[in-house]
């Protein structure tokens, strides 16, 4: 018994190493404060951005794309948008890391119906 302890405190240790391991050194957590003001500076041109309704309808808003869509969605989406007026616009990896996690923020995915 003492054996599978001692292995399973191993395999753990093992595992936490090789994730740190795969993290960029000083890799910094993506900041929804940075990405609301990308969004208030590029996107609220055709997006409502805030919750209070700040931005135009032109577009879906972000408090709706939020409920439909992941982060993982959102980030795969901005590195190669496709809607024509966001044709040639293009964000960095980290600015589209900081907007996926402000859009995060403004409310849970919901299950499609």
């Amino acid at each position: 018994m003492r054996g599978l302890v001692a292995m399973a405190g191993a395999v753990s240790t093992l595992g936490m190493g090789i994730w740190l391991a795969a993290q960029p050194a000083g890799a910094v957590p993506p900041s929804a404060e940075a990405g609301a003001d990308i969004a208030a500076r590029w996107c609220a041109g055709c997006h409502v951005v805030a919750p209070s309704g700040a931005g135009t309808d032109a577009a879906p808003s972000f408090v709706s794309i939020a409920q439909r869509r992941t982060p993982d969605q959102l980030r795969a989406f901005l590195a190669k948008p496709h809607a024509k007026p966001m044709r040639g616009f293009t964000l960095s990896g980290r600015e589209i890391d900081d907007v996926a996690a402000y859009i995060a923020t403004l409310g849970p995915r919901q299950p499609p119906q």
